[in-house]
């Protein structure tokens, strides 16, 4: 069984870890942690977490951290890979090896979407089949960079 607790800053070497996942999804392209480390890419997302507006889900399975999401706010003058609005965090999200294919995203995916009071995005590169969840999850295009998408999911009414 999956269980999903809130993120603190105890937390902050597991999303790295979850971080370093999510932007090395593509065997073929990955390039390290220790590339992530020294990307500001890597404290632009999670430098300070968690701050004020900071939100974020750890996914346990079997007693072990098993996966993560967080949202972050960015502005129009710092904007992260899926930067929508000011108003509109931007999720980073990733499931550890040996976990893929459990539910376990899916389940972090439903846990902040049900936090969340209003819209959120996300930018997910070409290839990657954890479009298809987003999908699923409400997630539409709503924008290129790069070779990634934009995504956006605004609350049902």
């Amino acid at each position: 069984m999956t269980t999903t607790r809130r993120a603190t800053a105890a937390d902050l070497p597991f999303l790295e870890e979850v971080f370093v996942i999510a932007m090395d999804w593509n065997p073929s392209t990955a390039r390290g942690a220790a590339h992530w480390r020294e990307d500001a890419t890597f404290q632009q997302y999670l430098g300070g977490f968690p701050r004020p507006t900071d939100f974020g889900l750890v996914a346990e399975r079997e007693g072990e951290q098993a996966g993560a999401v967080w949202w972050r706010y960015f502005t129009a003058d710092e904007p992260g890979y899926g930067f929508v609005s000011d108003e509109i965090p931007e999720l980073g999200m990733g499931v550890v090896e040996g976990r893929r294919g459990e539910g376990i995203g899916r389940a972090l995916l439903t846990a902040i979407i049900a936090a969340a009071k209003g819209g959120l995005s996300l930018s997910v590169e070409d290839g990657n089949p954890a479009e298809e969840l987003y999908r699923k999850q409400g997630f539409v295009p709503v924008g290129r960079v790069g070779d990634s998408t934009t995504m956006l999911r605004m609350p049902q009414r």
